[in-house]
C-alpha cells in the first residue's frame, strides 16, 4: 500500500479568522458614557464642596473678627454692675409682693365701719397661707346696728368666716360685741396700698413684724362713714 495514500477521503477545510463573525458590543459604548459622566459630576462637585468649604472658612474668621472687635467695645464692669442691680431689683420686687403691712387693716375699719359702731380693742394673727385672723371688741347702740355691721363686713368680700359673739348690754344701755374674722391675704399685702393714704395713726403696736403670732392693738375709737 502506498503509504502516501489519505486515509479519510472527508476533504478537510482550513477555516480562516474572517469566516468567524463576532457580533458588535452595543452596550459598552453606553457604559462608557455614563461612567464618564459621573465622574465629572462627581468631581465638579467634589470642587464646589471645596470651594464652600473654603467660603465658610473665611466667613467663620471674618466674623470672629467682627465679634472681636464687638467684645472689645463693651464695658465689662459697667455690665456687671447692672447685672447686680438687676439681681437687686429681683429680691427687692419679690420681698415687696410678700411683705405685709397690717396697718392696712386699720384703713379698711375706717371706710367699713358704721358711724354707731366703735371698735376698743384689735388683735391680729398672721396664718401660713399669708392671711390673718382678727378678733375685735365693739360697741354699738342697738342690736340692729350690730346686724347691719355684720352685712356690712360680709358685703366687702375682704372678710371670710365673720362671726359676732358675746352680744351683751353695758350699764349705759349699749350693746358689747366680739368680732371674729379672717382678712384675705390680698389686704395684708404692702403692695395692695401704695399709691393708697392711710388716714388712722398708725401706732407701733400696729406695724408689728409677720414673725409675730398674734399682736392686740386698743384704739380709743374706729368710726367711718355713716350708714
Amino acid at each position: 500500500m502506498d503509504s502516501n495514500t489519505p486515509g479519510s477521503f472527508i476533504p478537510k477545510k482550513t477555516f480562516s479568522g474572517s469566516s468567524l463573525s463576532t457580533p458588535p458590543v452595543a452596550g459598552i459604548g453606553v457604559m462608557y458614557v455614563v461612567s464618564l459622566f459621573l465622574f465629572v459630576v462627581s468631581l465638579i462637585a467634589a470642587g464646589g464642596a471645596f470651594g464652600y468649604q473654603a467660603y465658610l472658612t473665611q466667613s467663620i474668621a471674618n466674623k470672629g473678627d467682627i465679634l472681636t472687635k464687638d467684645q472689645g467695645a463693651l464695658d465689662f464692669p459697667a455690665i456687671e454692675d447692672l447685672v447686680r442691680l438687676d439681681t437687686r431689683i429681683i429680691q427687692a420686687k419679690s420681698l415687696l409682693a410678700h411683705h405685709v403691712a397690717p396697718s392696712a387693716i386699720f384703713t379698711f375699719l375706717s371706710e367699713e365701719t358704721l358711724q354707731n359702731v366703735q371698735f376698743v380693742s384689735f388683735k391680729y394673727d398672721i396664718q401660713p397661707d399669708g392671711s390673718a385672723a382678727i378678733t375685735l371688741d365693739g360697741v354699738a347702740d342697738s342690736f340692729s346696728t350690730v346686724a347691719l355691721q355684720s352685712d356690712q363686713f360680709s358685703n366687702s368680700k375682704m372678710l371670710k368666716d365673720i362671726l359676732f359673739t358675746n352680744l351683751n348690754t353695758d350699764q349705759n344701755g349699749q350693746v358689747t360685741f366680739t368680732m371674729q374674722a379672717t382678712v384675705i391675704p390680698t389686704l395684708f399685702l404692702y403692695s395692695s396700698t401704695i399709691g393708697t393714704s392711710v388716714s388712722t395713726p398708725v401706732t407701733p403696736a400696729q406695724t408689728t413684724t409677720p414673725t409675730a403670732s398674734s399682736t392686740t392693738a386698743t384704739t380709743s375709737a374706729a368710726t367711718s362713714t355713716s350708714l
